[in-house]
């Protein structure tokens, strides 16, 4: 008898338990016992992307280019890479240290090309430093040209009135040197970096490029005086800002 009742009790005890496994895994609508498997999740690593054995394209989007200086030359160019001035944007900024360059364009050639979706009349604005001296006209300054625009030159804000580099063919020139389609880019601000590209000496005039069509358009930065020293660029339409242009992300980088 006392056996009997052990046996029963048992029993009694496995189904309860079996009961409530089974009740545990349950839908409210379904008494089937749901059985669930834990999910195993890989870990999936990103790879870096690939470097761009042609070249890198900055490409526009909402008419605006934002571009962050590096130098594309693995060998010496006269271009260094710094970071000691603070304010810069980035993990570093270009200075010239090669020699003074002031009659002569083409030395130490930088290229960013660009790629344009949205065709029209673009202004160009660097940041840039004095890293040498006190003077405010001397350290100023680098070469810029932007060769294949359907149109590239200086315009005074107040009047409109336009200056073209020499070696292009059009006319009037700056005052001021420039030589084969380059024009003489400077600043005039002491002590800090600034978001400032003007063309035309003792007169400053803005610069603008002309894209007639959409494409690939490569900006060229060479050395003129040594100690200037260049952060970032931006291009934006005329119908944005400078502020805009300034704060927008920087453009977004594939391979030509």
């Amino acid at each position: 008898m006392k056996l009997q009742i052990v046996f029963n009790c048992i029993i009694t005890s496995l189904f309860m338990c079996t009961t409530s496994v089974v009740l545990a895994g349950c839908s409210a609508s379904d008494s089937d016992p749901i059985i669930i498997k834990e999910e195993v999740k890989e870990e999936v690593k990103e790879e870096a992307p690939a470097a761009c054995t042609t070249g890198k394209l900055y490409n526009e989007k909402d008419g605006i280019v934002r571009v962050d200086l590096e130098n594309p030359s693995a060998t010496p160019n006269g271009w260094t890479t710094e970071n000691t001035l603070s304010g810069f944007e980035g993990t570093g900024y270009l200075v010239w240290t090669g020699n003074d360059n002031f009659s002569t364009p083409g030395i130490g050639t930088i290229k960013f090309s660009v790629k344009i979706t949205n065709p029209g009349t673009y202004q160009f604005v660097w940041s840039s430093r004095i890293t040498q001296g006190t003077s405010n006209t001397e350290h100023n300054d680098s070469w810029l040209r932007i060769a294949t625009a359907a149109d590239f030159y200086g315009e005074k804000a107040s009047t409109g009135e336009r200056v073209y580099p020499k070696g292009t063919g059009k006319t009037p020139n700056p005052e001021g040197s420039s030589s084969n389609g380059w024009l003489k880019a400077y600043m005039n601000r002491v002590g800090e970096w600034f978001w400032r590209t003007s063309t035309n000496d003792k007169d400053p005039f803005n610069v603008f490029a002309k894209f007639d069509t959409a494409g690939v358009y490569d900006i060229e930065i060479s050395g003129r005086s040594k100690g200037h020293a260049i952060d970032q660029f931006v291009l934006y339409k005329t119908d944005k800002t400078l502020s805009a242009a300034q704060t927008a992300v920087l453009s977004e980088i594939t391979c030509k």
